[in-house]
C-alpha cells in the first residue's frame, strides 16, 4: 500500500508540474517546476512521509533504465555505428581525462587520492533527461545535440567502473588499474551482448506473432504491449544479476528496437501507435520524477544535518569538480582527433556547458552509503555532488540565453496554430451548413467542433451532459450515419489545413500536430461505428 501511495503522489506531482508549466510558466522548463514541487513536498512533514527513502538501485532500475531504453529507441543505430570513434572518445577517453583532472584538482586542497577520485568518478556521468531543462525555448546546434545525446547514453558505464575502481582503492589502499580495465570491458561488452541478445529474441517473438495466422489485433495487442514495456526492466535486472552493465544493456536494446520500429510500423499500426504514445507518456512521467526526487533529496539532505562543518569544503569541492569537467569537456571537444575540425570554439563551449549532471550522479553518490565509505566522507561526497548538480543546471540555463539562438518562439507558434485551428473549424462548419442534417446530430456536431476551438464553457458542457443522459441509445444505422457525418466534417478540416500548410511552411510542425489531432478524432468515430 505504501508503494502505491508513493507512486500515486509521484505521478500526481509530475502532472501538477506539467499543468502549472503549460498554464502559467510556459517559458520555464517543466523539470524546474518539478524540482521546486519536490522541495515543497519534502518541506511539509505530512507529504514528506508519503515519499519512500531513496534507493539508488531501485532508482536506476525503475526510472533511469526505461528512460535510457526509450531514448535509445529514438536513436538510429546507423548514426551510432557511423560515429562510433567519436562516441568511444567521448564516453571513455574524455571521461577518464575528466576523472583524472577533477581528482587531482580535489586532491590539491588536501583530500586523499582515493576519496578525490571517488568524488571525480561520481561527477562524470551526464544526464540526457536534464538537457531539455537548460535549453528550453532555445536552439541547440544539431552536431552538438548529437554528441551530447550519445555521450549521455553510454557514459554511465564508464562512470560506474571508475567509481568501483576508486572505491576499491579507498577500501584496500591499492589501485588495480588492470582489473578495472578488464571489469570495464566485461561490463560494457557484456551489457552490449546481453542487451542485443534479449532484444533480438523479443523482436523475433513479436514479429513472428505479427506474421502468424493468429494475427488478430484483439488477440495479440495486449501481450505484445506488456512485453514491450517490461523489456527495459527485464534486461536491466538480468544484466545486473550477472554483473554486466544494465545501463549499456538497455541502451543497446533500445537501439535494436529502433531498427525494428523503422521497418514494422505498418505491420500492426494500432500497436505501434499505442506503444509510441504510451512510451512518450512514460518518458514524460519519469523525466518529471527524476527532478521531483532530486528536489526531495536536496531538502532531506539539508534536514539530515549533512551541512555541518564540512559545508564550505564541500561547496569548494563541488565548484572544483564542475570547473574541471567543464574545462576537460571544452578542450576535448575542441582538439580531439575524432571531433577536431567539426566544431568551433563556440560549439565546444556549448558542448562543455551542455553536460548536465543529474539522476545518475545522485544515484551513484547514494550507492556509497551501502559501501565501506565512512559517514563523514559520504556526507562530503553527497553535498559536493549536490553543488555540482545545481551548478550544472544553473550556469548553462543563464549562459545559454546569451549564446544560443532562440527556437521558433513557442508562444508565436501556438498563437498561429490556434488561429488556424479556429479558421479550420469555421470552414468545416460552413461546409456542413450546406448539407442537410437532423437537428439533433447538427447540434452535437457544432458543439464538438466548437470544442476543438476551445470555445465551449463549463455551462455548455453541463448542458450537453444532461442532454446525453436523457438521450436514447442510437440505433446502428443512426450511429453509422453520425460517424459518416463527423468523418465528412473532419475531411473538410483536413482539406482546409492542406491548403494553409502549403502557404505557411514556417509553422509546419504546428500544422502537423493539428493534422494528427484530426486523424485521431476520425479514428475515434471509426471505433464508435464498430461498437
Amino acid at each position: 500500500m505504501e508503494v502505491m501511495i508513493f507512486i500515486g503522489v509521484l505521478v500526481f506531482a509530475v502532472a501538477m508540474a506539467t499543468m502549472i508549466q503549460q498554464r502559467f510558466l510556459q517559458k520555464i522548463s517543466v523539470n524546474y517546476i518539478a524540482l521546486v514541487i519536490g522541495m515543497a513536498i519534502a518541506l511539509v512533514p505530512q507529504t514528506n512521509l508519503l515519499i519512500e527513502n531513496f534507493n539508488s538501485e531501485v532508482f536506476l532500475g525503475l526510472i533511469v533504465a526505461p528512460l535510457l531504453f526509450f531514448e535509445g529507441q529514438r536513436t538510429r543505430l546507423y548514426s551510432i555505428l557511423r560515429s562510433w570513434r567519436a562516441i568511444v572518445g567521448l564516453t571513455v577517453v574524455m571521461i577518464v581525462l575528466a576523472t583524472v583532472v577533477a581528482g587531482l584538482g580535489v586532491y590539491a586542497i588536501g583530500l586523499s587520492l582515493p576519496l578525490s577520485f571517488i568524488l571525480a568518478a561520481v561527477s562524470t556521468p551526464t544526464d540526457a533527461t536534464a538537457t531539455e531543462s537548460v535549453i528550453h525555448g532555445l536552439k541547440l546546434p544539431k552536431k552538438i545535440s548529437f554528441y551530447l545525446k550519445d555521450e549521455s547514453l553510454f557514459n554511465d558505464a564508464s562512470g560506474i567502473i571508475l567509481l568501483n575502481m576508486a572505491v576499491d582503492w579507498y577500501i584496500h589502499k591499492q589501485l588495480h588499474v588492470g582489473e578495472a580495465i578488464i571489469d570495464f570491458l566485461y561490463s560494457a561488452g557484456g551489457g552490449i551482448v546481453l542487451g542485443i541478445l534479449i532484444a533480438a529474441i523479443l523482436v523475433f517473438l513479436r514479429q513472428k506473432s505479427f506474421r502468424s495466422k493468429y494475427h488478430l489485433v484483439s488477440d495479440v495487442k495486449m501481450p505484445m504491449e506488456v512485453l514491450f514495456f517490461l523489456t527495459p526492466f527485464i534486461i536491466y535486472f538480468v544484466a545486473e544479476e550477472i554483473h554486466v552493465s544494465g545501463i549499456i544493456a538497455v541502451v543497446a536494446a533500445g537501439l535494436l528496437h529502433n531498427v525494428e520500429s523503422e521497418r514494422s510500423r505498418l505491420t500492426n499500426a494500432s500497436i505501434f501507435y499505442s506503444n509510441h504514445q504510451f512510451s512518450q507518456l512514460i518518458i514524460d512521467i519519469l523525466n518529471g520524477a527524476v527532478f521531483l526526487l532530486l528536489g526531495i533529496i536536496i531538502i532531506r539532505s539539508m534536514r539530515d544535518d549533512v551541512f555541518n562543518q564540512q559545508t564550505i569544503e564541500a561547496i569548494l569541492i563541488g565548484i572544483i569538480l564542475y570547473v574541471a569537467n567543464l574545462a576537460v569537456r571544452f578542450f576535448y571537444c575542441r582538439f580531439s582527433p575524432s571531433i577536431k575540425g567539426k566544431v568551433s570554439s563556440k560549439d565546444a563551449l556549448i558542448f562543455s556547458l551542455g553536460g548536465i549532471h543529474g539522476a545518475v550522479t545522485f544515484a551513484l553518490a547514494y550507492t556509497l552509503s551501502e559501501m565501506s565509505v565512512n559517514i563523514a566522507d559520504f556526507h562530503l561526497i553527497l553535498v559536493s555532488e549536490i553543488v555540482l548538480i545545481l551548478l550544472s543546471l544553473i550556469v548553462p540555463t543563464v549562459v545559454f540565453r546569451f549564446i544560443l539562438e532562440k527556437n521558433k518562439p513557442d508562444l508565436d507558434q501556438r498563437k498561429e496554430v490556434n488561429r488556424v485551428r479556429k479558421a479550420m473549424v469555421h470552414y468545416a462548419l460552413k461546409q456542413m451548413n450546406q448539407v442537410y442534417l437532423p437537428k439533433k446530430i447538427r447540434k452535437q456536431l457544432e458543439f464538438d467542433l466548437r470544442t476543438q476551438m476551445n470555445q465551449t464553457s463549463i455551462k455548455d458542457f453541463i448542458r450537453e451532459v444532461k442532454y446525453t443522459v436523457k438521450q436514447k441509445e442510437l440505433t446502428d444505422d443512426q450511429k453509422e450515419f453520425r460517424a459518416e457525418v463527423y468523418r465528412y466534417a473532419f475531411r473538410q478540416e483536413r482539406n482546409y489545413l492542406g491548403k494553409i500548410a502549403q502557404q505557411e511552411q514556417e509553422y509546419r510542425h504546428g500544422f502537423l500536430v493539428l493534422y494528427r489531432e484530426i486523424l485521431i478524432a476520425e479514428v475515434i468515430f471509426l471505433g464508435d461505428e464498430e461498437e
